[in-house]
């Protein structure tokens, strides 16, 4: 399962970014609902609305309402399935045995020029005839196509007092290598009753469970292997036994044969509310959740061999995991609720209360050696002596006062003000409560009287304006009491240990220092916007500016390796954020038979630290660098600056290596600093992982009873920095791909890639060279559908039914080379990228 990957407005923070999940009311994940469930879905920018819901609000906050059942409605049954097949949106684009062979003498030549080179002339004339076979990995290993399939069935109804909806759906996708899938159930039930005339109940449950399985050598095992393996191997021995060349044969490892990998993952929701009217303008409603998310991976490698002789490979000992983590968060709520009218005066009021607490453990355990590969469901088979135990888990609540009252005249003049007071246990006892405001303006222009009576083609025009604080508690995901002193106990062999009395004993130790004085990152956030509706509303636009300005960021500066503990967390340095969202839409009924619909949304965010106190530097993945005065995530390296093409140039030109060890055909960098040689001193930042600019464009047309809308998505001024496999030729003994075919040569000094090299890395040093526009323009969507005449289905007694053909990720416009998804997310090629999909389905309503 692939799960979602969502940031609004830019990042806020160094250490998160993901926005706030509201279903039904309460926190949740927006993962594994099924699409049919849901009744609306909204996104919350702007901090005068998100405001209200507090932690995490900062990054924006996704509102998600499911299906409820209607008042005095007729029990009604609806079916929704459909059948995809899918295929990869981006193959790697690999060379052929001839163009391997050529390239890989002449690497070899680049690298010594006295060498013995691996393929012969007549080889490679065979090679280029198809005398001798060309193996493509890619298509021996990777599926063409997988089937998906997905069915919901719903029921819903009510009564004047009663209403309900309630569904059962599942999902199975097929993977693009053997024994790859995933299945989901998924189940919900919404129940709400009117007791009497004043009290208000209702149930929400839900949850489903999701199994995720995989061979051993999964599919990124399965990867590695299709860039490894060489065009000139086959797949087969002679004897029709799996050849092995030193690399993993991608056919080979497929299967059980290897073991497998298994994550099984369950959700259950419940949340109960109940609502008395007090009075007809004063509610209180309270509200509590549970909700309950286990994962349990399991895996187990058997022992298997392939290949012939010394060509051989063996798996190596037997081994099982068993991991078991379990969550539970508790959610209470309190609203009192107050609304009331008097002449063009309109006043609403809500003050509440929130309590969340966040119960998370763990189990792990794993064996090596022994063991049958008959029973691998077990860990006992294995060598008890090798086991691995390892537990853990943490606890964290918060608790939270809220208010907001929204105040209109006439419709015209619009105000609004929330107020909200969080206290977190990740914080010291005397900073443990933040207070974070938030107020808001409006004024509907196109109701006053000299608009409303004079301008007939302006439906809409309103003017708003916003400013608010909101918290941010994010630490690393392992800082979970950064206040508090921490230990920690490890027996492992090669754990720390401490000398007492001339022997070595695991012992107790304190894990970091801890800093009292840690309070709430805020996040303030001022917005203009203006609306405007044309032609009643037939034309309708929306422009918001805004700037965020996150202060205090939760961010852990350096500290001296000698002091043998990890730096605490600080309140330090602030990031800011500006940009403008814009929409356009426009949509006409042209006669009873034809109507059409067009929608545009752009967006631009400009992401720049503005102060580190000191913490600038690489995180995790040493390409990309956090600095003052540029964005989260800037690739930072050396620019690249052509070749060394004439021996002038390796005579003139600064190096960044000894003397006699670069090369014609390799990689010229700038001097930034001007010091006549290359040092780290002139490396900056060349680019940047994340898009300055958005957007979608929707259509759609109606014809009768066809309908056709297709979705546009495309994201610009992003980089992408691909290495290893996914970049250079013979990396680690991989193969080549179509791209480095175009190298330098003594002909061809205007090439795309340098002079081809086996095992000399001299030119895969971070820089601007490596560096591809992962701008694209993709069609996300596109639906053909058809509902059924009424006359066709009254007979059979289907109140509505509507067939659909869709195709998904159809097209891409990138400029990216190498066959790489510009949504990929790993550097080497090796994330489980976006498929293209074409379903056929049908929802049918009883």
């Amino acid at each position: 399962m692939v799960t979602a990957d969502i940031t609004i407005r830019g990042k806020n923070s160094i250490n998160a970014a993901s926005p706030l999940v509201i279903v039904d009311g309460v926190p949740g994940s927006m993962n594994t609902i099924d699409p049919n469930d849901i009744e609306t879905f909204t996104v919350l920018k702007d901090a005068a609305s998100a405001a209200i819901y507090g932690v995490q609000a900062a990054n924006g906050v996704i509102l998600i309402t499911t299906k409820q059942g209607k008042k005095g409605e007729k029990t009604r049954v609806t079916y929704s399935g459909n059948v995809s097949w899918s295929s990869p949106v981006a193959k790697r684009e690999l060379v052929n045995a001839y163009e391997y062979a050529v390239l890989y003498n002449e690497a070899t030549l680049n690298e010594n020029p006295n060498a013995t080179l691996m393929f012969s002339p007549e080889e490679i004339e065979d090679y280029r005839t198809g005398a001798l076979p060309s193996t493509d990995w890619y298509e021996a290993a990777i599926k063409k196509s997988a089937i998906e399939t997905m069915h919901n069935v719903s029921i819903s109804g009510g009564t004047e007092k009663t209403t309900y909806n309630a569904s059962l759906g599942y999902i199975y996708q097929d993977g693009l290598t053997a024994d790859n899938d995933y299945s989901r159930f998924n189940a919900r039930m919404n129940l709400n009753s009117e007791i009497n005339k004043y009290i208000k109940v209702g149930i929400n449950a839900s949850g489903y469970r999701g199994v995720s399985n995989d061979a051993w050598n999964g599919f990124v095992s399965v990867y590695q292997g299709v860039t490894r393996e060489k065009p000139t191997n086959k797949v087969y021995n002679e004897d029709g036994s799996y050849t092995y060349s030193g690399v993993d044969n991608p056919v080979a490892i497929q299967g059980d044969k290897s073991g497998f990998r298994r994550n099984t993952q369950q959700e259950i929701n419940l949340t109960g509310h109940a609502t008395i009217q007090i009075l007809p303008e004063l509610s209180i409603k309270g509200v509590y959740s549970v909700r309950n998310y286990t994962s349990n991976q399991d895996g187990f490698k058997k022992h298997f061999t392939y290949g012939s002789g010394s060509n051989a490979y063996d798996s190596g000992l037997r081994e099982g995991y068993d991991k078991y983590y379990n969550h539970n968060y508790y959610t209470g709520q309190v609203l009192i609720n107050f609304n009331k009218s008097f002449g063009k005066h309109n006043i609403s009021a809500l003050a509440g209360f929130e309590s969340y607490e966040h119960i998370y453990k763990y189990t792990e355990a794993t064996r090596q050696g022994g063991g049958s590969d008959e029973l691998p469901e077990s860990l006992n088979t294995l060598d008890q002596s090798s086991q691995k135990n390892k537990d853990g888990g943490y606890e964290m609540a918060r608790l939270s006062y809220f208010g907001r009252i929204q105040y209109d005249y006439a419709g015209k003049y619009l105000f609004e003000a929330n107020l909200r007071s969080d206290a977190s246990s990740r914080f010291p006892k005397d900073n443990r409560w933040g207070v974070f405001p938030a107020f808001s303006a409006g004024w509907r222009i196109s109701e006053e009287a000299f608009i409303k009576d004079n301008v007939d083609w302006l439906s809409n025009l309103k003017l708003r304006l916003g400013w608010g604080k909101t918290g941010n508690e994010e630490l690393k995901s392992d800082d979970i009491y950064p206040a508090v002193p921490t230990y920690t106990y490890n027996i492992a062999d090669n754990a720390t240990k401490y000398l007492f009395n001339n022997t070595l004993y695991s012992a107790i130790y304190e894990a970091r220092y801890v800093n009292n004085n840690l309070k709430w990152a805020t996040v303030t956030n001022y917005e203009l916007g203006l609306e405007a509706g044309f032609l009643n509303n037939m034309i309708n636009f929306e422009l918001s500016v805004y700037k965020k300005k996150t202060n205090d960021m939760l961010l852990y500066p350096p500290i001296q390796g000698v002091i043998g503990m990890n730096a605490p967390a600080q309140n330090i340095g602030s990031v800011q954020n500006t940009g403008f969202d814009f929409l356009i839409n426009h949509n006409k009924q042209i006669n009873k038979d034809w109507n059409y619909s067009v929608s545009l949304n752009v967006s631009y965010v400009k992401n720049e630290i503005t102060d580190m106190a000191g913490t600038e530097g690489p995180t995790s993945n040493d390409k990309i660098w956090n600095l003052e005065g540029y964005p989260i995530g800037s690739y930072y390296g050396y620019v690249a600056d052509g070749f060394f093409n004439t021996e002038e140039d390796l005579l003139n030109c600064p190096k960044r290596l000894a003397a006699g060890q670069e090369k014609l055909g390799d990689i010229k960098y700038k001097d930034l600093d001007g010091d006549k040689k290359i040092t780290e001193k002139d490396r900056t930042v060349i680019g940047k992982n994340f898009p300055s600019w958005t957007g979608g464009l929707n259509l759609s047309v109606g014809y009768k009873n066809f309908d056709l809308s297709a979705l546009f998505q495309g994201a610009f001024d992003v980089d992408g920095y691909y290495t290893a496999e996914a970049a250079y030729a013979f990396y680690n003994g991989a193969t080549a791909l179509k791209r480095h075919l175009d190298r330098w040569t003594p002909d061809n000094h205007n090439a795309s890639y340098p002079r081809v090299t086996r095992s000399s890395q001299t030119n895969f040093v971070t820089s601007s060279f490596w560096l591809q526009d992962a701008s694209y323009v993709r069609l996300k969507n596109l639906t053909l559908g058809y509902t059924l005449p009424q006359a066709w289905l009254t007979k059979a007694g289907i109140a509505n039914a509507k067939v659909f053909l869709t195709g998904e990720n159809l097209f891409t416009f990138t400029g990216l080379d190498g066959g790489i998804d510009p949504e990929e997310s790993n550097e080497r090629g090796w994330s489980y990228s976006n498929v293209k999909k074409l379903s056929v389905g049908v929802k049918l309503s009883f």
